[in-house]
């Protein structure tokens, strides 16, 4: 059980991770492309980022609720048959640690979703500062 908990949160990370590359290359192309758009492309692109940050965030979510799942398995278990390793595992998850990441994990994908909104309809780039470096 304490593999399966682990490796939910593999995956969490690991589909973090493909979140975060996912808006570094919106940003990119916002910058070099598509500020320039018309709002047809702009409201194309945004829908298409957003399904794609959707099918993500719902796998995050199922591997939320199987880690939840274990855990409530694991705190059914008497105390004297967990291993010292599960132990701390749940202390760990139980604690501020768990409750701050859970917390910024869920406030991050809304950051995303804003800053990608605000990005493409509403940033205007300086036309006559380039980049000429």
């Amino acid at each position: 059980m304490l593999n399966l908990a682990r490796s939910t949160t593999e995956h969490q990370v690991t589909w973090f991770a493909q979140m975060i590359t996912i808006n570094f290359g919106m940003i990119v192309a916002i910058y070099y492309f598509l500020h320039g758009a018309k709002l047809a492309l702009k409201i194309f692109t945004f829908c298409a980022y957003t399904v794609g940050m959707m099918v993500l965030l719902g796998e995050m979510l199922v591997e939320a609720n199987i880690k939840a799942g274990v855990i409530e398995a694991l705190h059914a278990l008497p105390a004297e048959h967990l291993s010292r390793p599960i132990v701390r595992f749940l202390s760990v998850y139980d604690s501020w640690l768990a409750l701050t990441t859970r917390i910024t994990f869920n406030l991050s994908i809304w950051l995303f979703w804003f800053a990608m909104c605000y990005l493409l309809f509403f940033w205007k780039r300086d036309s006559n500062q380039l980049d000429s470096r």
